[in-house]
């Protein structure tokens, strides 16, 4: 993050915060923190990303999906922070840093200040450095443009502003040197690098920008835009180290399998020299100490059979009709296992096995749901349609389908479809970013084939609702599938073909 723009987000940060009670602390990724604020109206989630260049601050209504099993330090904080007013904020802008003063607490972890450092992360300290807020000098125009190495002793002089002080006439450099050193920026500015998006700044890039009026709104534009989607990216990068150790523990498996195949076909093997004593048992019967007997089997001719000199020759066959009839039961447990753990080795070669978090701790998953369904949506009895805008849709299957699509498959920003009046699919349309739009192709294409699946399909046409997904609610009581809607985006009266769903299936 650029310092000078973090000296204008830091001061509207300071404004919106001071006085509101951190609520809770979550760990939606790692080194991702999310702060649930204290807010009347829509939730208020200050999520913090540090990082040495491209780091994230910012508020947002949108809580990242956070895993079943909250991580160790986000309880840790949790612990310390929750419930907490925020009495005061000092601002080390130059550094990157903002401290939060809290309400004091009488346990001994219960520090004054939680630091966000925006390259180095999130910490608790009972004092702040004598330097902390102190405000920076600022050199001179021509050594600033002339000494590349300036930013180190003068962190706020940064490469980006340097570059674009450089580029400009001198007139016009003096002016936005003069602005920036005096905070009277009133525009942010935010510009697309390719296909992604470079961080927010104080200053215009020269480019088609996109324009604020607040550092919290470039801010909020820019981490939305470009942090859910890497959230996304860290989920399918724990499901691939899971399916990694997976495999290596299904291949030990199978291997530890073999082994007990080979136990259980020796055990069989016993049955022959069990037959073999039992048909000349009536010999030595009685004898004692004997350690091996010379016998001839009806069908496999003359042996000799090992005996426990401890047991009589009647309890030695008795052993070995027992160890055989062991192999018996063993042996088709050990064939269905084995079929098992193939079948999921397969799955798990080519990423269809879905984990659940319970099941991948211990690895022992369990396959569900269509093969070819990609992270969240495994396990769920779902279809996938791509649109020809290129957006993911989700369509349930089935009532419980229907009602398990809204947590496991949905983020709280996505679009949720069902056609009014009457029992339908549900339908979740994916975006990557709560400000991301969708073009109006892709809802009628969404609505279409949530008609399809409704008791509306052989109507020709249907009114199909839509909302976001944070505004459909389950309630405790309702049937499998049944929800109550908060907020309706829109209805779309849209002409059902049948066709769309080969078309984008």
């Amino acid at each position: 993050m650029e310092a000078n723009f973090f000296r204008f987000l830091s001061a509207e940060l300071a404004s919106t915060l001071v006085g509101r009670r951190i609520d809770k602390v979550f760990g939606p990724a790692p080194g991702v923190w999310v702060l649930a604020i204290q807010n009347t109206g829509d939730p208020l989630h200050l999520i913090f990303r540090p990082a040495k260049s491209a780091g994230h601050l910012f508020l947002s209504a949108t809580k990242p999906v956070n895993p079943q099993t909250a991580p160790a330090m986000a309880m840790w904080f949790r612990k310390r922070l929750r419930n907490r007013r925020i009495l005061a904020a000092h601002r080390d802008w130059p550094n990157l840093r903002l401290a939060l003063e809290l309400s004091p607490r009488t346990d001994p972890d219960g520090k004054t200040f939680l630091i966000l450092d925006c390259r180095t992360g999130l910490s608790l300290a009972d004092e702040l450095p004598p330097t902390f807020a102190v405000e920076p000098e600022w050199p001179a125009l021509e050594d600033v443009i002339e000494d590349q190495d300036i930013w180190r002793d003068h962190p706020h002089i940064s490469p980006p502003l340097r570059k674009v002080l450089a580029a400009l006439p001198e007139d016009r450099a003096h002016a936005l040197y003069f602005a920036v050193a005096t905070a009277s920026a009133d525009r942010f500015h935010l510009t697309r690098s390719g296909d992604s998006w470079a961080p927010p700044t104080a200053w215009p890039s020269g480019g088609d920008d996109e324009i604020f009026e607040s550092a919290l709104a470039a801010a909020q534009t820019y981490g939305e835009r470009t942090l859910f989607p890497l959230l996304d990216m860290e989920e399918d990068k724990a499901q691939t180290v899971q399916l990694k150790r997976l495999r290596k523990k299904l291949k030990r498996n199978l291997a530890s399998l073999d082994q007990e195949q080979a136990r259980l076909e020796q055990f069989a093997a016993e049955q022959v020299k069990a037959e073999a004593l039992q048909a000349e048992l009536y010999r030595f019967k009685d004898a004692e100490g004997l350690e091996s007997v010379d016998v001839t089997h009806p069908v496999h001719g003359p042996m000799t059979v090992s005996l426990n000199p401890f047991l009589s020759p009647t309890e030695n066959m008795e052993r070995y009709f027992k160890l055989s009839a062991k192999a018996q039961r063993g042996f088709p447990h050990v064939e269905r296992r084995r079929r098992e753990l193939l079948a999921q080795l397969a799955q798990a070669e080519d990423g269809t096995l879905e984990l659940h978090p319970a099941q991948a701790a211990k690895g022992d998953p369990e396959p569900e749901g269509p093969a070819s369904l990609p992270k969240r949506f495994r396990g769920l009895a779902v279809r996938l349609f791509k649109t020809t805008d290129g957006f993911t849709v989700i369509r349930g299957k089935n009532k419980q389908a229907n009602h398990d699509i809204l947590s496991k498959a949905a983020s709280p920003f996505d679009y949720w479809f069902h056609v009014e009046d009457g029992p339908s699919s549900h339908v979740i349309l994916k975006r990557d970013h709560p400000g991301q739009d969708v073009p109006e192709s892709t809802l009628v294409q969404a609505a279409i084939l949530c008609g399809l699946k409704s008791y509306r399909k052989d109507d020709g046409k249907a009114d199909v609702m839509y909302a976001l997904v944070k505004d459909v609610r389950k309630v405790k009581g309702f049937n499998p599938g049944q929800v109550a809607v908060d907020r309706k985006l829109g209805t779309l009266r849209v002409e059902l073909d049948p066709d769309l769903e080969q078309k984008l299936g």
